[in-house]
């Protein structure tokens, strides 16, 4: 599929967007190319933008496009399939997956988890008062019963436009696969997931609450499908637990919560995710980009892992405080690195871990994601050299093939 992709959309569309930023209000350009990204566009622009230009163009001819085109925006987003992205496109973007799975090692001990995770720990504690029950379903009715009164209303409230509720049939395929993990409270079904299970991994699949209630999601519904299914993969001997996939940022509310149990991260196996890339680019970081980095910061392929990148916010006070607050909030397991770029020098007094890196935005303001790239020849910890510019380098993949 990945070699038969580039044959079937070699015509690629391509836009340019404006509207009132999200971060500032202020008014900021987007050039699109590709199928646009619902989560680039949510999170750059503050409501639905109008289209400036549109046009289309072969593939191969993409590059020139784009070069020619960019001067005139602030953000530049590419969707598109990997073999294309290697063949046509340059090097000087940020690569992003479209997805991210986090996993987690299967716990002997759930209280033993808990006390090691205090994230954890207020959820265990919570199940336990609201006397959640689990069983597990492979009936067919159940099947039908979860996509129209959980799977679906749950995904349409949690998402609004942006959602994208899986087709039946492939929910079908999967839960003949599988099973449905139930969660009940005196016989009354409130919550749903789809499991399957491959060899010694048991694998969350779509989650569903009862008619999308937000007051079950309260109660903590949510949190009672995965204890329960940590308990469930460690009673069928599996040793980890893929939790599904979120939104490839460490803002991301999904990705937040999964990140208070996961031991890391991988990619994520689902056809669009397995064969096409996100690439962004700029001209200038400082200024949209940079706001726009620092409300939403960014999950990339970094050689054969991935690492983060984030702006601290220019709008609040630059102190070893509030930098930690930030860090311990954003900080997960699974990263190779950390890029945390600064409007000043770092406070006195800031404590991270060595895959952390301290960059200023001023070292990097002026140009594109090649910038960021030349931070890699440094070692971790506090970046203070002006970085210089460079010349684009051969054309390579932009993602690991897994």
């Amino acid at each position: 599929m990945r070699i038969v992709l580039p044959f079937v959309y070699w015509r690629v569309p391509v836009i340019l967007l404006r509207g009132p930023a999200r971060a500032s209000g202020r008014d900021v350009v987007l050039l699109s190319a590709g199928s646009p990204s619902a989560f680039i566009i949510g999170r750059f622009f503050a409501q639905e933008p109008t289209v400036v230009r549109r046009t289309r163009v072969p593939v191969w001819r993409l590059q020139r496009l784009l070069n020619e085109w960019r001067a005139a925006a602030d953000l530049v987003d590419i969707e598109i399939d990997r073999v294309s992205a290697r063949l046509f496109l340059d090097t000087t973007y940020l690569a992003l997956p479209r997805w991210i799975t986090s996993w987690m090692k299967v716990p002997e001990d759930l209280r033993e988890f808990g006390r090691t995770h205090r994230n954890a720990q207020t959820d265990l504690r919570r199940i336990r008062v609201k006397n959640f029950e689990c069983h597990l379903s492979r009936e067919a009715k159940d099947f039908d019963l979860f996509c129209e009164k959980f799977h679906r209303p749950h995904t349409t409230a949690r998402h609004g436009d942006m959602t994208m509720v899986s087709p039946r049939w492939m929910l079908r395929y999967v839960f003949r696969q599988g099973m449905i993990q139930w969660v009940s409270r005196k016989g009354e079904k409130l919550a749903g997931g789809i499991l399957t299970i491959k060899g010694k991994v048991l694998t969350k699949r779509v989650n569903g609450v009862l008619d999308g209630r937000a007051d079950l999601l309260k109660e903590g519904v949510l949190s009672a499908l995965y204890v329960h299914a940590m308990q469930e993969a460690k009673q069928l001997g599996c040793t980890e637990l893929n939790m599904g996939g979120s939104m490839p940022s460490l803002h991301d509310g999904v990705f937040r919560y999964k990140s208070k149990w996961s031991s890391g991260l991988h990619s994520h196996d689902g056809f669009i995710s397995a064969n096409c890339v996100t690439l962004l680019g700029w001209n200038r970081l400082a200024g949209p980009v940079a706001d726009f980095l620092g409300q939403t910061s960014l999950i990339h392929h970094d050689e054969d892992g991935y690492s983060a990148l984030w702006v601290f916010p220019h709008d609040e006070p630059l102190t070893a405080e509030t930098l930690q607050q930030h860090y311990d909030k954003l900080d997960t397991a699974g990263l190779r690195r950390f890029d945390i770029l600064l409007p000043g020098d770092a406070p006195v007094g800031f404590v991270c871990s060595t895959h952390v890196r301290l960059i200023p935005l001023m070292a990097v303001g002026e140009g594109g994601p090649e910038r960021l790239k030349l931070c890699e020849l440094a070692a971790p910890g506090l970046i203070n050299e002006p970085i210089l510019p460079v010349v684009n380098s051969t054309r390579q993949s932009h993602a690991p093939s897994s």
